[in-house]
């Protein structure tokens, strides 16, 4: 029997919307459809047998490298997987996940899902277990370009050469770093979150330039901890002066500080715009539910920001933490992805929001890729310093 045994979390156990919520895919976007796995049973409780077509590989002429890899991951039998609630689908995607993991590699694993705390919180865990030689919390990383250095400069995760043996990880682009340690499993764009009741036609703004207009005065959100302007004002981009000019201009627009993810505050009226957001999977989410939101990429700070996927040296079961992260890359489980999350990776084909990324850079929009090498070309202790000045202005501190 194939299945997911979910763990609830702790009191204290937070999901990671904010470091944010990972997770591409554009509100404008008339994207609404994908393939959608096959039902899965109620939260809590185990999936029903493998059908008898789940019973053997999918695949006859699986290459040696990929067949040593699932051979591996049948040895190992297990896979334990830690993320926050506003990570891949938490449960439901983890569920999702491993069904499908289970049949198309004529595997049994024994997928267990835990409920876990922030990215920032989860990566420490990991490096400090790592560090006293304890097996890995979780076998599969999942994080931002924050929050993979760290685990990189400590060696704590497993070099990986994906090209030779996955099926889709060939394009070095996939990779944040030349050496596989950390794979590109999905992108979001941050934006400009509005309520479309509220904001119409000609009142939509375009640009980060827009929102300095008098018509948004009092109407507009932000987050306490500046989400993505930090990145905004490393020296390739914006630059640490002209951010911190536009952001005291900025401050004088706002009327409150929220969480990337309290899209319900939009959608109710409390504030008309939100800015910048943490990607538009939020907004589109609370858009399937039939909130009234949606999401504009500005067209002056555009970014692909990425969600990361790696293996802990220290990880219980390396061979089926490769596998996992192998078939979140392949066309269903990047399905699963935008299904459970509303992001997938728009460098993949049949990915669901590379058209109106591309749509974007037809326009003569310039998207900053804002990866792991963005974070190690640029003075983190800078950007630090930023980060705080950031938050003061915000604050109006």
């Amino acid at each position: 029997m194939s299945h997911v045994r979910s763990k609830l979390p702790g009191p204290n156990a937070r999901g990671a919307l904010g470091t944010a919520a990972i997770t591409l895919a554009l509100a404008l976007a008339a994207c609404s459809g994908s393939a959608a796995p096959a039902s899965q049973p109620p939260a809590g409780s185990a999936a029903g047998p493998a059908s008898p077509a789940a019973s053997a590989p999918a695949s006859a002429v699986a290459s040696p490298g990929l067949q040593a890899i699932v051979d591996g991951a049948r040895k190992e039998g297990k896979l334990q997987l830690v993320w926050g609630g506003g990570s891949m689908g938490a449960d439901e995607g983890a569920r999702a996940f491993a069904a499908g993991l289970n049949k198309r590699y004529g595997l049994n694993l024994d997928v267990q899902f835990t409920l876990g705390p922030s990215m920032p919180d989860m990566a420490a865990k990991i490096l400090q277990e790592f560090q006293t030689n304890r097996p890995a919390s979780s076998d599969v990383m999942l994080g931002s370009e924050a929050h993979f250095p760290p685990l990189m400069a400590a060696k704590a995760l497993e070099t990986v050469d994906w090209a030779s043996w996955s099926e889709t990880i060939k394009d070095p682009q996939l990779l944040g770093t030349p050496d596989g340690q950390a794979v590109k499993v999905a992108a979001r764009t941050p934006g400009i979150t509005y309520n479309s009741n509220k904001i119409k036609g000609d009142a939509i703004p375009h640009s980060m330039d827009d929102l300095l207009k008098p018509q948004y005065k009092g109407r507009i959100a932000s987050t306490s901890y500046g989400a993505n302007f930090d990145r905004m004002a490393a020296d390739e981009w914006w630059g640490q002066q002209k951010t911190l000019d536009y952001l005291t201009k900025f401050s004088n627009q706002l009327s409150g500080l929220i969480r990337c993810g309290d899209n319900e505050r939009v959608a109710s009226g409390e504030f008309d715009i939100f800015a910048l957001d943490c990607g538009a999977e939020d907004a589109l989410r609370a858009q399937a539910k039939g909130a009234p939101v949606a999401q504009i990429v500005p067209t002056d700070a555009a970014s692909l920001v990425y969600w990361y996927m790696g293996v802990p040296k220290n990880a219980a079961h390396p061979n089926a933490a490769k596998l996992f992260i192998n078939y979140v890359m392949t066309p269903e489980g990047q399905d699963i992805t935008w299904k459970t999350s509303f992001d997938d990776q728009v460098l993949l084909p049949g990915s669901h929001s590379a058209a109106e990324v591309a749509k974007l850079k037809a326009a003569g929009v310039v998207m900053k890729s804002v990866d792991i090498d963005f974070v190690l070309r640029n003075d983190e202790k800078k950007l630090s310093q930023t980060r705080e000045q950031i938050q003061n202005i915000l604050a109006k501190k």
